[in-house]
């Protein structure tokens, strides 16, 4: 497998794990929300999930995006050499 189809593998799989984790972020928030909380997990750790959710969403989909981006400079440098 050559370097340019194993980074397009890679940013697809960033991609598939970014929207997995916003899945499992309000999913589990969810879960606390319609539970009620209990003392051991109260209702602010369903807005701690739901935020970490969000923050895991950002750094998969941004480093999809940087190798994406990494991609259409080589095939532009690509073409110019």
């Amino acid at each position: 497998m050559n370097n340019q189809k194993f980074l397009q593998v890679g940013s697809v799989i960033f991609k598939v794990l970014a929207w997995i984790s916003v899945a499992v972020g309000i999913v589990s928030a969810l879960i606390i929300f319609i539970g009620g909380g209990t003392p051991e997990a109260p209702r602010v750790t369903g807005f701690i999930g739901l935020l970490l959710g969000l923050v895991y969403f950002f750094i998969f989909f941004m480093a999809s995006s940087v190798i994406t981006i990494i991609l259409e400079i080589r095939e532009k440098v690509d073409k110019s050499a």
